[in-house]
């Protein structure tokens, strides 16, 4: 409906430009917004605003003769009005609601969609990423749908998008994994051993050791650590990350590549990116990094910076944060960063450094990295060092999702009764399901913190969002199933006249029919953002509107004795309930087709 508007706006000013009543060379781009107060009209317009230098007029001037042109020649525009300082409000003929009922039905489950990879345009979103050291826990959980709605949303806008896990499986926590998966593994024979602090006392070790055991006997319990370890290690990561896949799958989430870190380090990628560096000449030997303000560094006394302070003394900084071009900061960075210490060993930013330079190396056209909210303070890093490469900042944008508390009986949730161990993400689906999980999790823009009440999403009322969200659909599906049992059933999209959907001219008719038009743009605007809440806004609005229309008409129900008028309310019925099936589908939602309704609408 809003493209409509649009041609016809875009129509109108060609015309006056060949009549010679307007001079112009191109028609700058222009708003068309939903007014806010509905009884101005159906669409609000600033074309007259933005073209007025153009075309040399004053706005309300301008907005007069664009009006008189859509007036005198268009078929879809009942009247237009100015107002205020020079915008356009449309009131448009009841046939171009009526008409979207049929263009979604027609379009179906791919309604308010792009087709698949139509821009042409590559995107890599990098999400979960949890270090294969254990389970999924709920630590994950907001950024792991987050991540994957986000890759649905691009998905929908008709990108090629690549879902990406980067696997952690270098380092410090895998080699204490793997020794402490051997310490177990001797255990099953009998050997008296003790694990160390931090290593890990979780009961999946012991299992892991256990399919290490039936695989391969005693063979390495004898043999020496670089032995061992090694396998120790691999057997680890290779459990770990199975059952962090089906955790993944049982909340309907799927990765595409899984991109491990330690190929970074056998490639010589990891310590090669330094060279790199230095061959631009943005690194520098020193004791310590520069600031970009003076003054003493203020660090938190728990952070890791601080902790490990000895090992940072001395060695090969980047200019994060004091590269200047043009006079000018260029980065964002407070502070330069060691990328290799004084013994010549890199650093964890190193080899995140080199895993991104490999991202913009695929020649993806947009990078979404979905961090915690406690990775906040990585992301300058690694925008600065990305930037120091040369390469454009806006291909890499960072979504920083808040940690969610559990709550349940009022107290937070943060232990699993059942294992005793961090509560997972696998306890919170068994608990309230992933439907449930996924929506309470998208709910809110990723940076607004929240509670997620166990409780309260498991009432069957609508006070509870989840079950009202999904009634919408379910009722629609109800409302049909009804029509055939008392023998009108819907005549289907092909045998549907214009005079039954001539029927819809009730305001609320018009609103909900209105609104389903609007999908394509939520969904545009939603990945441009990469903010899933708005689909599921749009969804909620529009399952308000009918949950209300179903209420306020049971006096004029959906199925009468009217023919036409049942068939263009069923048309309508079935549009919305293909708007919300792909939409619902959009977010990774369950669209059910059967809900008993709350006992209050008994």
């Amino acid at each position: 409906m809003k493209l409509l508007v649009r041609e016809v706006i875009d129509e109108t000013l060609n015309a006056l430009k060949a009549s010679g009543a307007l001079t112009f060379d191109v028609i700058p781009p222009y708003n068309i917004e939903v007014p806010k107060n509905l009884e101005h009209g159906d669409w609000s317009c600033n074309v007259a605003m933005v073209m007025s230098k153009a075309a040399g007029k004053k706005p309300g001037d301008l907005a007069e003769l664009i009006i008189k042109g859509l007036v005198d020649r268009n078929a879809i525009v009942v009247s237009a009005e100015k107002a205020g300082p020079g915008f356009l409000n449309f009131r448009l003929k009841d046939s171009v609601f009526q008409a979207v009922a049929r263009e979604v039905l027609k379009a179906g489950l791919t309604f308010g969609r792009n087709k698949p990879k139509s821009t042409g345009k590559k995107m890599l979103v990098e999400f979960v990423s949890a270090n294969p050291t254990g389970p999924v826990h709920i630590g994950h959980a907001r950024g792991a749908f987050m991540g994957d709605a986000i890759s649905r949303l691009l998905d929908a806008a008709g990108h090629d998008v690549t879902r990406e896990f980067y696997i952690n499986d270098a380092g410090n926590q895998v080699e204490t994994l793997g020794r402490t998966i051997f310490k177990r593994y001797q255990q099953l024979f009998g050997v008296e051993i003790q694990l160390a602090e931090g290593e890990y006392p979780a009961e999946y070790v012991i299992e892991i050791a256990k399919t290490w055991k039936n695989e391969v006997g005693d063979a390495y319990l004898n043999k020496p650590q670089a032995e061992w370890l090694p396998k120790a290690i691999e057997v680890g990561i290779r459990e770990n990350l199975k059952a962090i896949r089906s955790t993944l799958a049982m909340a309907n989430i799927s990765h595409d590549t899984f991109f491990s870190e330690a190929t970074l380090h056998t490639a010589g990628k990891v310590t090669s990116i330094v060279d790199v560096y230095k061959a631009r000449g943005v690194t520098y030997e020193a004791t310590e990094g520069k600031r970009r303000e003076k003054g003493d560094k203020v660090r938190s006394e728990e952070s890791k910076a601080a902790k490990y302070a000895d090992r940072q003394l001395g060695g090969t900084f980047l200019m994060t944060a004091t590269y200047q071009e043009n006079e000018k900061y260029v980065l964002k960075d407070e502070e330069d960063r060691i990328i290799l210490r004084h013994d010549g060993t890199p650093v964890y930013l190193t080899a995140d450094l080199a895993y991104h330079k490999e991202k913009f190396d695929r020649g993806y056209d947009l990078m979404v990295d979905v961090f915690g909210a406690d990775h906040a303070g990585h992301v300058p890093r690694i925008q600065s060092g990305m930037t120091l490469l040369g390469f454009e900042q806006k291909k890499l944008q960072f979504v920083l999702v808040q940690i969610v508390r559990i709550t349940q009986g009022g107290e937070e949730v943060k232990v699993s009764k059942r294992k005793g161990t961090l509560f997972e993400l696998a306890d919170l689906i068994d608990e309230a399901g992933a439907d449930v999980c996924r929506f309470i999790f998208l709910m809110k823009s990723a940076n607004a913190q929240f509670d997620f009440d166990l409780d309260g999403v498991k009432k069957q009322s609508k006070d509870n969002p989840v079950f009202y969200f999904q009634m919408g659909h379910a009722r629609c599906a109800s409302v049909l199933k009804k029509a055939i049992e008392k023998g009108v059933p819907f005549v289907g999209a092909e045998a549907l006249t214009d005079a039954q959907l001539a029927r819809l001219v009730l305001p609320e008719e018009k609103a909900m029919l209105k609104k389903m038009s609007q999908l394509g743009d939520v969904v545009a605007t939603s990945a441009e953002k990469l903010e899933p809440h708005h689909v599921l806004y749009f969804c909620q609005e529009l399952i308000a509107d009918f949950h209300s229309y179903f209420t306020k008409f049971r006096s004029d129900p959906i199925i009468s004795d009217d023919v036409d008028k049942t068939q263009g309310r069923l048309a309508m019925v079935a549009a919305l309930k293909h708007t919300l099936a792909s939409a619902f589908g959009i977010l990774g939602i369950a669209a059910p087709e059967h809900m008993e309704a709350p006992a209050e609408e008994e």
